[in-house]
């Protein structure tokens, strides 16, 4: 049980630490000219389109097979809860906020970038900081659920 505790810990925190990761190395993307901006997104989605939906369900599925059978009854088994549940909240702000923003920049070439593109990309910015936000309070939510089971 204590493997697959940590296996669920390590993956959750790996996407944490890939959300934190964006919003550092985005601190300074309203420097990025357009074209800069549009390269550097679509090289980044491209990556992260194969990555994350497979890194994404398996933690679900590993924190969920954790709270059925690892985690311990109580405030563990809600903590343990909760931290799924963001996850799945995080999910569903990906597929329905940030992928269709992201096949949309996807789409814009040099010439057909709109005159009203900082607009998609604070929009993304502002969006991927909730989701991390959302991440960072699941990942603390399950790592107590965690510790308090081992602990007990």
């Amino acid at each position: 049980m204590a493997l697959l505790l940590a296996a669920a810990l390590g993956l959750l925190g790996l996407i944490a630490g890939i959300y934190v990761s964006a919003l550092i190395h985005d601190h300074r993307v309203a420097d990025l000219s357009a074209p800069q901006y549009v390269a550097m997104h679509q090289m980044r989605d491209k990556t992260f389109r194969r990555v994350m939906p497979v890194l994404g369900l398996t933690t679900l599925a590993l924190v969920l097979l954790s709270v059925l059978f690892a985690i311990g009854s109580g405030l563990p088994f809600a903590l343990g809860g909760a931290a799924a549940t963001l996850l799945v909240l995080d999910i569903v702000i990906t597929v329905t906020r940030q992928v269709p923003i992201n096949v949309r920049i996807q789409g814009w070439t040099d010439a057909t970038i709109p005159v009203d593109w900082s607009r998609t990309r604070d929009q993304w910015a502002n969006q991927h900081l909730i989701r991390t936000a959302i991440c960072l309070v699941a990942y603390v939510c399950f790592l107590a659920a965690a510790l308090f089971t081992l602990v007990r």
